[in-house]
């Protein structure tokens, strides 16, 4: 399967897969039951005040819902990078979170500057073994469509 081109009209978003530790996931690696961190970071030219951010998992991968309250993760427990990472996304105006079957949904305020991106993080377990696609993170302005941006992403990733 082709790779979507990746795009950016105002808006632009980057994805990375980190370990617990903070450090990049080896994505050729992958243990099933393995937790990762999927750290979004985004930023736009000028203020969008109604960016919604959708990233889809790649099959065989689950979200760990920080909404329920006896979740088996939680970010809460981050040191490190992580927690440097957590304390950036708290200082975001994240008006709306969203942990689906089979993507994360944020509705965020988004500055104009590159210098103050937004930082969005979330909780992914590894389930079944087998060789994926990754679906290429996307953001788009609700009411200004053409604001977007569809990230660049690598081709595939293997669960062991």
């Amino acid at each position: 399967m082709k790779q979507p081109t990746p795009v950016s009209n105002n808006l632009h978003i980057e994805r990375n897969f980190l370990n617990l530790d903070g450090s990049p996931v080896a994505l050729n690696q992958v243990k099933s039951g393995q937790l990762m961190v999927v750290h979004l970071n985004l930023w736009a030219d000028r203020q969008v005040n109604d960016a919604l951010v959708v990233d889809l998992l790649p099959a065989g991968f689950e979200l760990e819902n920080q909404n329920l309250g006896d979740s088996s993760a939680s970010l809460g427990d981050s040191a490190g990078e992580l927690a440097t990472l957590q304390s950036k996304m708290q200082s975001a105006e994240i008006q709306y979170q969203e942990y689906r079957d089979d993507r994360y949904v944020a509705a965020v305020k988004v500055d104009g500057s590159r210098n103050y991106p937004v930082t969005l993080l979330y909780l992914v377990r590894a389930v079944t073994p087998g060789s994926y696609s990754i679906p290429a993170p996307q953001v788009e302005s609700m009411y200004k469509p053409e604001w977007r941006s569809v990230g660049s992403t690598p081709a595939r990733l293997d669960v062991k």
